[in-house]
């Protein structure tokens, strides 16, 4: 619920950033002012008109903001291609009864919806981490220095574990978002699979009430498949996005407060 509310919430700020954007904002000035100046005429036919094409302008462009990264766009817009795709399909199989297929496409439909959401708040999630951290994640601060006094020496092997707590904290929220680009492509490659058995199945031209056994497992795999994608996305719709950050702090490193010895970088 949380999810939702906070995508439905950016949606909502990004539909009214682009109803108040200067030029629309002029344009509602000047239609204000017509209805203003006619109150009796047929003027506000037009005032009626140009507001409801200012909302759907607004509306439209605020669509296709919503995703601020260009590779959740296209995962987005791949998973609502396949959706396409199926429904399609699916019109075609109509006359085929099969019980085991009833509840098929509202657990395809479902799913898309949650990945929808999972999908804007890793792109939401990624925005924010890579515009303040982008750099320090891949460089964090190292010191040459080689204290011999031991006060000091200790506050070296502080910063070194607040330093491996920082990656921890880092990777923790980022493979959130990995999740949900990995829930994708599942939702894309099990819509091909399904789809094609579908394909196959119709084109073969016998009745359903004929051997149709492995299309039978294949909707029970495709199943399976979409219920590990749901409870993935229920994972994900915990603040924060991933569940995998550890509140714990790391062990004291070993060998005397040098911050050069771990150099790697954390998985994007």
């Amino acid at each position: 619920m949380k999810a939702r509310d906070e995508v439905e919430r950016q949606d909502r700020v990004l539909f009214w950033r682009e109803l108040f954007s200067p030029w629309r904002s002029a344009l509602i000035s000047i239609l204000l002012l017509l209805a203003w100046t006619n109150p009796f005429g047929r003027a506000w036919v037009i005032v009626a008109a140009g507001f409801a094409a200012l909302f759907a302008g607004a509306f439209s462009a605020s669509v296709q903001r919503r995703f601020i990264d260009k590779r959740f766009r296209d995962l987005w817009d791949g998973c609502q291609d396949r959706l396409v795709r199926f429904e399609e399909v699916l019109r075609r199989m109509q006359r085929e009864k099969l019980a085991a297929f009833e509840e098929m496409p509202n657990t395809i439909r479902t799913t898309a919806r949650a990945l929808y959401r999972a999908l804007r708040r890793a792109d939401l999630t990624s925005f924010e981490v890579h515009r303040t951290e982008r750099s320090l994640a891949s460089s964090p601060p190292a010191w040459s220095a080689r204290p011999t006094d031991q006060k000091s020496q200790e506050l070296y092997q502080l910063a070194d574990r607040n330093i491996a707590e920082y990656r921890q904290q880092y990777a923790g929220v980022m493979v959130g978002v990995e999740r949900a680009e990995a829930q994708s492509a599942v939702f894309i490659t099990t819509l091909d699979t399904l789809r094609m058995k579908m394909l196959s199945y119709r084109l073969a031209g016998r009745p359903p009430e004929l051997d149709h056994g492995d299309f039978l497992q294949t909707i029970q795999e495709a199943k399976l498949q979409l219920e590990s994608i749901d409870k993935a996305l229920e994972e994900l719709d915990l603040p924060p996005l991933s569940q995998g950050i550890r509140s714990e702090r790391p062990p004291l490193p070993e060998g005397g407060g040098s911050l050069t010895g771990d150099t790697s970088e954390p998985k994007p």
